[in-house]
């Protein structure tokens, strides 16, 4: 039986620890538990067997020598069963034969008594990311195999992070109201999407929505785009047109990049925000017009504010209500529905099949940071499906064309750039090794390359994996 005093219920990956010697039982328990997992420690194999909550932990530590049922008897048991959850093996009396017999048999790790405790943590470590990334992959198999791909999205947008249903619940606010809404966020974020969804979800959701990037026009042109002209009110003015406020008349303006605006237009537009009046270029009649204003910016308003480069009446007529779109490397959990969301909408597209992604693919893209957020995603998704072969997706790649396990591509020929930049990449491997105590496999990972690759560098550097094991 399970005594309640060996019960973690706090929070964290779960550690099981099998081991019929008390003294060393506990030990592991508490070194474990002091680094923020969960434990449950048993005394025999077939008291973890019967624990229904065994096939649900993060990892298992199993000593090999027990009576009754011993380790390499438990490993077997569990496999019949369809455990999938990694189990390393301790012993106090290895042999090269055992090791070997325990991991071609399924084992995840072989950890020989007595051992460092942050050699068992690293395995540990390593053991429980993996559970997490089978996990994340059979999530996102699941929300392939569901035919429904709008059950995990609101107002279009995919995601179930509280991060983002904050936004979900800031668009359901503000769509109520009519008032200049400032969309906050990095570039990639989908503030457009944002926009576009608080216009849908309006009372103005029958009239236009009109976007127009500030950026994107020059400057001598954005007030022509905003306001209209009259014929021949500029060089090249051949007919009258209409700006975007009078186009958007009854619906919704989007203006991107509003840091982008020129004084002399914030000026203007903070009149048309007043009165409703729009002057067109050339013209001394005005003309009345209804618009709600959408603005998005992935500045601080405020720095241009204080440069001068923003008027400060603009500056609190924009900021009535704002909503920040949190960047993806703050809603991770979001990753695998955004992919599983790609790859079914590009598949369709393009009229093939869905197909399928290995663990260690998923797990190198939960690991990247993603500066090009959602969109930089969406690419990467596109290029792996364009790539996929026999059923799996291509390579991760990053929106530079690389992988995150890409080190520095140094130049063919000597030079100081090359003497510069290996320093950089042998104080990279150091600073890795030395956080890692010289443990390879941890070192390789943190740095996101491959054993092989690890080792090359450290030969290249003649840097000795024991010389960082203290």
């Amino acid at each position: 039986m399970v005594r309640n005093k060996d019960i973690d219920r706090s929070t964290g990956p779960l550690v099981v620890v099998i081991d019929d010697d008390e003294t060393a039982r506990v030990s592991i328990g508490q070194m474990v538990r002091l680094r923020g997992y969960r434990t449950q420690l048993f005394e025999s194999a077939r008291e973890a067997l019967a624990w229904p909550g065994l096939p649900n932990s993060d990892c298992i530590i199993c000593d090999v020598k027990m009576p009754g049922m011993g380790g390499e008897e438990f490993l077997a048991r569990a496999g019949s069963l369809g455990f999938s959850c990694p189990v390393i093996m301790i012993t106090g009396h290895g042999r090269v034969s055992m090791a070997v017999r325990c991991l071609k048999a399924g084992a995840y790790d072989f950890v020989e008594k007595p051992f460092e405790d942050d050699v068992l943590m690293a395995s540990i470590r390593r053991a429980a990311e993996k559970t997490q990334l089978r996990r994340e992959s059979n999530a996102l198999k699941h929300r392939l195999s569901i035919l429904d791909s709008d059950q995990d999205s609101h107002f279009g947008i995919v995601g179930r992070s509280r991060n983002i249903q904050d936004v979900f619940e800031q668009i359901e606010i503000v769509s109520k109201t009519v008032a200049p809404v400032l969309i906050i966020g990095e570039t990639g974020t989908g503030k457009e999407l944002v926009a576009r969804a608080i216009h849908i979800n309006s009372n103005r959701s029958q009239g236009p929505f009109v976007a127009l990037n500030a950026a994107a026009i020059p400057e001598t042109m954005i007030e022509s785009e905003l306001f209209g002209h009259a014929q021949g009110a500029f060089t090249g003015a051949s007919s009258p047109r209409d700006g975007k406020l009078v186009t958007a008349n009854g619906g919704t303006l989007l203006l991107d990049e509003i840091e982008s605006l020129s004084l002399s237009a914030q000026a203007k537009l903070l009149r048309v925000l007043e009165d409703g009046e729009v002057f067109a270029l050339g013209k001394d009649v005005s003309c009345v017009v209804d618009i709600r204003l959408l603005v998005t910016t992935k500045v601080d308003l405020k720095n241009l504010v204080r440069s001068g480069d923003m008027r400060e009446d603009f500056y609190h007529r924009i900021m009535v209500y704002s909503i920040r779109i949190p960047p993806l490397r703050e809603r991770l959990e979001d990753l695998t529905l955004l992919v599983s969301h790609f790859l079914r909408q590009l598949a369709s597209r393009d009229g093939v099949a869905i197909p399928s992604i290995p663990e260690d693919t998923l797990g190198a893209m939960l690991r990247h940071g993603w500066p090009g957020n959602v969109r930089e995603l969406r690419h990467t998704v596109e290029r792996m499906l364009i790539t996929a072969r026999d059923g799996t997706v291509g390579p991760y790649l990053s929106d530079d064309g690389f992988g995150p396990s890409r080190l520095l591509s140094l130049p063919t020929t000597e030079g100081p750039l090359r003497d510069a930049l290996e320093q950089t990449e042998r104080n990279a491997i150091e600073d890795a090794l030395a956080r890692c105590k010289g443990e390879v496999v941890a070192t390789a990972s943190a740095l996101g390359i491959s054993r092989r690759a690890l080792y090359e560098r450290m030969k290249r550097y003649s840097l000795n994996k024991e010389d960082y094991r203290s």
